[in-house]
């Protein structure tokens, strides 16, 4: 019988070599691109009677025939991995005043796959029964005009001019992109009221306008690129969340009144009798956490009542406001009927209006809280 001796050499450089490429490979978070076509043969040598002899290549149908270029390589196609990830950019919530027009939360959707996709994009106002986003409890405060908009220029600041695709168009294995959620706040939101948000990325197929959902590929490996999701959920999307802080001010507003003297008992134990003096105080104060600007304070008196002019610093002025608390600066306006309202008061029939230029509540001793003191006599 003839003696036939095989050897492994080639079998384990081939093995060692396909070792290296795939430790090369696993380097990169997407691996060979889907559709790369793998192949390889095998050789077997071989002696007879001692003697070497044509070393034989694989087929994958079986070869027999010695010699170089008689097998063929068997090839396979590598299948598309889709793989993603959402993340909230920033780490914190976003600062927003009620009212706000266009505010933004930052998003990074990452392709981790192995193939270029479009993402079709979304978003959600949370409520207070989802988790809470970095500590914060949603306030079932919803964000109004929810949209969704792709960085155009990669400079990761949202521009209104430039960001306007709603959908990531061709994202390229190992790429990232910046997504934005934007909402108008609404008016109605109090200070520290919070409102979270949710991005939806779902894998779509490439150039297709993310209008065509990638389906995973059902039963046996096929010869076909086959697709299979390796996202965190196994269902080709992948969610983050944000949210939006409301910072604002907390105004409240309380009026007294108190007799200082009547026609009879003058200034003791005076009572409100007709002919009797009333000294109105209209208290304003800040417990939110930013100030209030372009404060208007107004007031319809009864017909019952006639203001009082020349009150206050030294009979010149009608209206007295006190800034802050103790030793408070103190600015003055007249309200004579007629005023043009040029310091910021005024009187229009019955509505008396306080707007000194520069007036606010701020939450500082200095500006909060604002007295605002005036004179009226009962008819």
């Amino acid at each position: 019988m003839r003696s036939v001796t095989t050897t492994l050499k080639r079998g384990i450089y081939a093995a060692l070599t396909l070792a290296a490429m795939m430790a090369a490979n696993n380097a990169l978070a997407a691996g060979t691109a889907s559709g790369t076509s793998i192949g390889n043969l095998a050789t077997i040598d071989y002696a007879v009677g001692g003697v070497g002899q044509l070393a034989i290549e694989s087929s994958p149908t079986g070869n027999s025939t010695p010699g170089a270029s008689n097998g063929s390589a068997t090839t396979f196609l590598v299948d598309n991995m889709v793989d993603l990830t959402v993340a909230e950019v920033g780490g914190a919530a976003t600062a927003v005043n009620p009212g706000q027009a266009a505010a933004v939360t930052t998003f990074a959707v990452t392709n981790s796959g192995n193939t270029t996709q479009d993402y079709a994009l979304s978003a959600l106002n949370l409520t207070s029964a989802d988790p809470a986003v970095h500590g914060n409890a949603d306030s079932d405060v919803n964000g109004n005009n929810l949209r969704v908009f792709v960085d155009g220029n990669a400079n990761g600041t949202y521009e209104a001019a430039t960001d306007t695709a709603t959908f990531i168009d061709q994202l390229a294995a190992d790429a990232s992109v910046t997504v934005f959620v934007v909402i108008d706040a609404p008016i109605g939101a109090v200070d520290a009221d919070v409102a979270n948000v949710r991005l939806v990325a779902v894998t779509h197929d490439a150039a297709t306008g993310a209008t065509s959902a990638t389906a995973e590929t059902a039963g046996a490996d096929t010869a076909s690129v086959d697709v299979v999701f390796a996202d965190a959920g196994r269902d080709g999307q992948e969610t983050a969340d944000d949210g939006y802080s409301f910072s604002s001010a907390d105004l409240t507003i309380t009026k007294t009144s108190s007799v200082i003297s009547d026609p009879f008992n003058g200034t003791t134990n005076p009572k409100a009798i007709p002919g009797a003096i009333v000294e109105y105080q209209i208290l304003v104060t800040n417990n939110g956490t930013v100030g209030a600007d372009g404060v208007l304070v107004t007031d319809v008196l009864s017909t019952d009542l006639a203001i009082l002019l020349a009150q206050y610093n030294g009979a010149t002025d009608d209206i007295e406001i006190r800034l802050g608390v103790g030793p408070a600066s103190t600015l003055f306006c007249s309200a004579d009927a007629g005023d043009t309202d040029s310091d910021g008061c005024g009187l229009t029939g019955a509505t008396l209006e306080i707007q000194p230029p520069g007036l606010s509540v701020g939450t500082t001793a200095a500006d909060n809280p604002v007295r605002i003191l005036f004179q009226a006599t009962i008819q």
